[in-house]
């Protein structure tokens, strides 16, 4: 019976030890996720930076509807960074992705 509840003890320890910790993006970071960005909208201020990180598996883009910037392809980890220095609103969308209305969002500049 002793075993039993130490094999218990390792299997929750293991499976709380192994769980995902939810991440959430800094102030000025946008998440690319699966089938969505995380924020999809981000009101900034001129001459803000905004960083995009891939926190999926797959294989995304942030690229602006109007060619402004374009990420290329950002694999899993890694990061693109753009400075806004101009007020508009600019909407970026997923090149992968393009037919998922959740991997398109916008950038507010003010």
């Amino acid at each position: 019976m002793k075993k039993l509840g130490s094999i218990a003890l390792l299997a929750i320890w293991f499976t709380m030890g192994c769980k995902k910790q939810q991440e959430t993006p800094g102030e000025n970071e946008i998440f690319l996720e699966y089938k969505t960005f995380h924020p999809t909208q981000r009101s900034i201020a001129v001459g803000t930076t905004i960083t995009f990180i891939n926190k999926d598996n797959a294989d995304h883009t942030a690229t602006s509807t109007t060619k402004v910037f374009d990420s290329g392809k950002l694999r899993s980890g890694e990061s693109f960074s753009y400075t806004f220095n101009t007020a508009g609103v600019f909407y970026f969308y997923c090149n992968y992705h393009s037919s998922s209305s959740q991997e398109q969002g916008a950038i507010v500049v003010q």
